[in-house]
């Protein structure tokens, strides 16, 4: 079996034809974030970049935001449609970085699932790397159900990688000092943000 990073290597040509994301839903999470104009945001699994741009929209001379990928293929589709002095990318898993207290903002935008059988240590990681009051989101833009039933179809690799339920990810949030700040979990749309109290 293919390993998650040769699985969207395989994919990155074309992702954004096979894979198309309601950006308008992507305006609403950014929005329920509350990024400011200043803020150093981490960008897990940024994929070809679809929240770059939303990102940027936000920022003023001083925001910068990290894109972080274990696909490298994903990560030249996404310098080829979003560069600058305020993006930078990293080829790596987030389990790599280890400089705590360093982001204003993390955000999983619909790739939480495919931290596989390391969820809940993924919460408590990224958590110590946020500043403090930083905050961390996991968002996707369709129900967990939906993601779910898309993962069982796509591709043997990905077929296991589920969403927890939300009750799940409250308690790691509080559980990693994270005090949940909005919650949505419905048809729509799956999203959890915490802030950081210590």
């Amino acid at each position: 079996m293919l390993s998650d990073r040769d699985y969207f290597n395989n994919r990155a040509k074309d992702w954004d034809i096979t894979c198309v994301h309601d950006h308008e839903k992507i305006d609403y999470i950014i929005q329920l974030i509350d990024i400011k104009p200043s803020d150093i945001v981490l960008d897990v699994g940024t994929g070809t970049g679809v929240l770059i741009p939303h990102i940027l929209k936000r920022f003023d001379q001083m925001g910068h935001v990290f894109g972080i990928d274990v696909s490298e293929k994903m990560l030249e589709v996404a310098k080829s449609k979003y560069h600058g002095d305020q993006i930078t990318y990293y080829h790596n898993d987030v389990f790599e970085i280890t400089h705590e207290n360093t982001f204003d903002i993390i955000i999983c935008y619909s790739m939480f699932p495919h931290f596989k059988d390391r969820k809940l240590e993924a919460i408590e990681h990224m958590s110590k790397l946020l500043k403090k009051n930083g905050k961390l989101c996991i968002a996707h833009s369709q129900s967990r159900d939906d993601i779910n039933q898309l993962h069982l179809k796509i591709g043997e690799e990905v077929k296991n990688d589920r969403l927890p339920e939300m009750s799940i990810l409250k308690e790691e949030f509080e559980k990693c000092g994270l005090q949940l700040n909005h919650i949505l979990d419905d048809d729509a749309f799956f999203f959890i943000l915490g802030a950081k109290d210590y």
